[in-house]
């Protein structure tokens, strides 16, 4: 759990956005786009764009804001769906196998230097890590098996309805690093959800998550929210990333 000063009054606080996604995956927005946007139209110091089983998205941003020189920072990362529910790796730059285990993909996140965030835990709403799966993997002996963190506010609906759960679950049982993340995919959304951590680079940021002095925290979406660019986000979602992925593997295929 954060120490009780973290958010005492005149601490210096980073705030960093870490669940964003690109048109690169199903998001509205391109990634110059939410670059500018969190440059000129927010206060963040930090964002992860973490596309869907994809990282081309991540890797584009790293690269444009460290050639523009822009004072928000990208950290690397991806959103990986297993068997078992959603998986933030943060830190990484490449991307990772679908519909493993979540013990697998922890170790390979792992072992390509990454940390691992739990996105909108216990939700039903979306396929999220349970409390089953939660407890089995950080009680388990290996200590390099372990999650990282756990995003204790996600803006959405569907983090909204299991948020009070969540934090309940770390506080008294998992003590993980507690994260924020606006799960935007539309730029007026980005950081609707941050996280809260001393210092202000990515460095201080990754130092924080591992010392467990992180906070999440933001404002819930309304519906107006959720319905802003729908048809198109559900459109993405279901039709054009899917589409992708397909012509990508077998496109992979034939090269095998």
């Amino acid at each position: 759990m954060p120490p009780d000063d973290l958010a005492s009054p005149g601490s210096v606080l980073g705030r960093a956005d870490l669940h964003i996604h690109s048109s690169t995956g199903d998001g509205l927005n391109t990634v110059e786009e939410i670059l500018e946007h969190a440059e000129r139209h927010t206060d963040l110091d930090l964002i992860a764009i973490t596309d869907h089983d994809e990282i081309d998205g991540a890797l584009e941003a790293e690269r444009m804001a460290s050639q523009r020189g822009y004072r928000c920072q990208v950290i690397p990362g991806t959103e990986i769906t297993t068997r078992h529910g959603h998986v933030l790796a943060l830190w990484v730059h490449e991307r990772f196998a679908a519909l493993r285990t979540l013990e697998e993909t922890v170790e390979a996140v792992r072992a390509a230097g990454g940390l691992c965030i739990v996105p909108h835990p216990l939700s039903w709403l979306t396929l999220s890590v349970g409390r089953r799966r939660l407890l089995q993997v950080q009680t388990r002996p290996e200590r390099h098996l372990h999650f990282d963190g756990l995003e204790v506010f996600n803006p959405t609906f569907a983090g909204r309805v299991a948020c009070q759960r969540a934090v309940q679950l770390n506080r008294r049982v998992l003590g993980l690093a507690e994260t924020g993340g606006s799960d935007a995919h539309s730029c007026a959304l980005i950081g609707t959800g941050v996280t809260r951590f001393p210092g202000h680079s990515a460095g201080d940021l990754r130092a924080a998550l591992l010392a467990r002095q992180t906070t999440g925290s933001g404002t819930y979406w309304t519906t107006a929210d959720h319905l802003g660019g729908a048809a198109e986000q559900l459109g993405r979602a279901w039709f054009v990333h899917p589409y992708r992925k397909l012509a990508r593997a077998v496109g992979e295929g034939r090269r095998d």
